[in-house]
């Protein structure tokens, strides 16, 4: 299996094209942020956003949110080529079963979308660093890198599950078309989640990736939340409306998000590992 992750690894980074435009919804998240967002959304919240750190941070946050979609869908799209290819008939000849080759494309997808994600975190970090003189700690950076990795194995998960409802690559090509497109409003990086309306409030509470992302942004920002914002009803309404936290009944803080998180990332390991042994055990027996 491991030799097969490497195999997957090496197909999407010489792919140069398919790099890129895995990572274009960020990209997209970034050239917006920086031309026309970082203003107006100071401009909405005037002097108490003067420090433009602030908002440095929630686009990172969003922005890792996204790449992590984006990057992980790209990499499991080698397995329907692969499937209208007939090449995962060759590797089942050869010795793997059907279960192990299935999640050899999840973790090498894991693999790329979390290596992505450290790449795009640093190119951002370095971009700050130079125009506005944003500073992350150590400690704040470690943390967040772990967390990658959750959201990197989470969002593989959810792409896997989605692809087994695809079959081509034409329909492959529209299902990333489309994640793609909503990746950057699902994740509250092209609009702030509050702005939404409240059936897609709805929708993004639905989706993993915003946890994922909501656990980035509470990580680089909660320690500026309370020097911005003293007052804990006016940090609460602040913080629902940029998308930092998660609301239900309540507003979700960290330990709360990243145990809805880490329930998701269960429950979707357990659901693919279900689908999965029931696809291999019906080959199994139209094979016998």
């Amino acid at each position: 299996m491991l030799t097969l992750c490497y195999r997957n690894l090496l197909l999407y980074f010489r792919n140069k094209s398919e790099v890129f435009f895995s990572l274009l919804a960020a990209l997209i998240s970034f050239i917006l942020y920086v031309a026309f967002l970082k203003d107006s959304v100071g401009g909405d919240w005037g002097k108490e956003l003067a420090h433009t750190h602030f908002l440095d941070l929630w686009l990172i946050g969003g922005t890792l949110g996204i790449t992590a979609i984006s990057t992980t869908l790209a990499a499991m799209s080698q397995k329907i080529e692969d499937q209208e290819k007939n090449t995962e008939n060759d590797f089942l000849l050869s010795g793997i079963n059907h279960f192990q080759l299935s999640f050899s494309y999840v973790l090498s997808a894991a693999l790329i979308g979390f290596v992505m994600q450290v790449v795009v975190y640093l190119v951002m970090y370095l971009y700050f660093y130079l125009v506005d003189g944003l500073r992350i700690g150590l400690t704040k950076s470690l943390l967040l890198i772990v967390l990658m990795m959750l959201g990197s194995l989470v969002n593989a998960l959810v792409n896997a599950v989605i692809l087994l409802f695809v079959q081509n690559r034409n329909t492959l090509s529209a299902v990333s078309s489309v994640i793609g497109t909503v990746s950057g409003f699902l994740v509250g990086a092209y609009i702030p989640v509050g702005i939404l309306p409240q059936f897609a409030q709805f929708l993004v509470k639905l989706t993993p990736g915003a946890y994922v992302s909501s656990l980035y942004r509470q990580s680089l920002l909660n320690d500026d939340l309370k020097n911005l914002f003293p007052i804990f009803s006016k940090r609460t309404t602040f913080s629902e409306e940029m998308g930092i936290s998660l609301k239900w009944d309540h507003l979700l803080n960290y330990f709360q998000t990243l145990a809805i998180t880490i329930i998701l990332f269960v429950l979707l390991l357990g659901l693919l590992v279900a689908i999965e042994r029931i696809i291999s055990t019906r080959k199994n027996k139209l094979e016998a």
